[in-house]
């Protein structure tokens, strides 16, 4: 591993640990076991540190892989096991290679929110992402038309709102109620969703 990514992690894992980005370049040094001109030879301040994390493990995190998601069997299995895929996407935790240890991504989210950097071009990678979200969820749901698996008297575009509400729902909970069974609520959740969209 190099040093710019060591300093990255290292650094996330003492905010994380802290519960706060109120954090020093001394602590920093001491974390990383580098010397002040070591730290400062890759970032020019703590400012610039805090951009490259809030870079890598949000707005780089955030974006949406949809090539990795495996799509077989009926419309509500696509439907289902994409959804699913999308929401461990988010809620897994942030592999930090240099302690072999994944940091639980929730935790990332609060943290590096508060820090307000990069503000614009985080909200511009959500925003993105959910209209992303949105456009698949419209192929699944023509197909699934198409091979009269779901219903044909709402339109495409109201099912799909539904199912990214029903989504964006779970994901709240997620992020509000952390001890909560994420996986029990989203099967219920989608369970009841599907028998609303459904070929009758």
């Amino acid at each position: 591993m190099n040093t710019k990514d060591l300093i990255l992690e290292k650094t996330l894992k003492l905010i994380v640990d802290k519960g706060t980005i109120d954090i020093s370049i001394s602590e920093i040094r001491n974390t990383t076991g580098l010397t002040t001109g070591g730290i400062y030879y890759h970032f020019s301040d703590k400012s610039d540190i805090f951009e490259a994390i809030l870079q890598r493990y949000m707005v780089d995190y955030i974006k949406m892989d949809f090539d990795k998601i495996i799509l077989e069997g009926s419309s509500r299995d696509r439907i289902h096991d994409a959804l699913l895929y999308i929401l461990n996407h988010f809620i897994n935790g942030v592999e930090i290679e240099s302690i072999n240890e994944k940091i639980n991504y929730r935790d990332v989210i609060i943290l590096l929110t508060a820090t307000g950097y990069a503000e614009d071009e985080v909200s511009g990678i959500v925003s993105q992402t959910g209209k992303d979200i949105g456009m698949f969820l419209t192929d699944l749901v023509e197909d699934g038309k198409r091979k009269n698996e779901i219903r044909q008297d709402f339109s495409t575009e109201n099912i799909v709102e539904s199912l990214v509400i029903m989504f964006m729902g779970i994901q709240y909970e997620w992020l509000i109620f952390a001890n909560d069974d994420t996986d029990f609520i989203f099967e219920k959740n989608f369970d009841m969703t599907w028998q609303a969209i459904k070929f009758q």
